[in-house]
């Protein structure tokens, strides 16, 4: 009797643990398909926009369950991306020239501009060179890092400020470096490596721990709209159409005005 009761104790281990085994089974593989199944977007993003877009993503992510990539690099390389690979789904650039520069390539489609980009001059805290005004770029001894004229959009514009401000002779002389990217340009006057530099007001404000400003008044700058377009590229147009308006609405506004950009009403 003792024999019997054992075993159809173990036949009822057995079974119960059998069924648990299958839906377990049956759960894994529906999170496996859930997370398969979950759509994704790719962005290129100008890489000194990182921090606003990539809370942008994040909340996007939270709100719509869309897995957001993006790809950071400067315009130049960005614009390579897009037309070698000819994927991905959206793109935000630094100014209306690199979407222009895109369009005419046959990448993009319609823009929406989402806000003012404000060149300035950067120096290490404190100001160590006495720096004033652009045309203080061009005093013996200044030491300036810039974008690359040839690869950086960044770099392109400072060229034109310089040329501008009629000092583009007088400036080469003074350039100690020249980066890709405004990222590097932040890193380089933190460490006091140089004395001044031509960045976006945004991306000084964010690193004001270790970097100063210098305005450059407006009729004699350059200031930017920053676009942001889907890409001919997308399969997802309803989704990258999504993300647009969700980067354009009040909500993103309130993102780019936290990291110091003036968004466009």
């Amino acid at each position: 009797m003792k024999t019997k009761k054992l075993i159809s104790s173990v036949l009822v281990f057995l079974i119960t643990s059998i069924a648990f085994m299958g839906c377990g089974q049956k759960q894994e593989n529906t999170t496996k398909s859930s997370s398969k199944d979950k759509k994704e977007l790719l962005i290129y993003c100008g890489a000194g926009l990182n921090k606003p877009m990539e809370e942008i993503g994040k909340s996007f992510e939270k709100k719509y369950g869309v897995k957001i990539q993006y790809t950071y690099a400067n315009a130049s390389q960005l614009i390579g991306q897009m037309e070698v690979s000819h994927k991905g789904d959206i793109c935000v650039l630094p100014s209306d020239e690199d979407y222009n520069t895109a369009n005419k390539k046959n990448l993009t489609l319609e823009k929406k501009d989402l806000a003012y980009h404000i060149p300035v001059i950067a120096v290490p805290k404190g100001n160590p060179a006495g720096i004033t005004n652009i045309k203080d770029l061009s005093k013996p001894g200044v030491k300036i890092i810039l974008g690359d004229p040839k690869t950086s959009p960044l770099g392109m514009l400072a060229s034109k400020l310089f040329v501008k401000a009629g000092i583009e002779q007088q400036t080469k002389n003074n350039i100690v470096s020249t980066v890709t990217t405004v990222n590097e340009i932040v890193t380089f006057l933190s460490a006091k490596k140089a004395d001044a530099s031509i960045i976006w007001e945004d991306n000084a404000l964010n690193a004001a721990k270790n970097i100063d400003i210098v305005q450059i008044p407006e009729k004699e700058n350059l200031i930017k709209v920053i676009p942001i377009a889907a890409l001919k590229s997308s399969k997802e147009t309803e989704l990258s159409k999504k993300f647009i308006d969700f980067t354009a609405s009040d909500e993103g506004k309130a993102i780019f005005v936290k990291y110091n950009l003036k968004p466009i009403k």
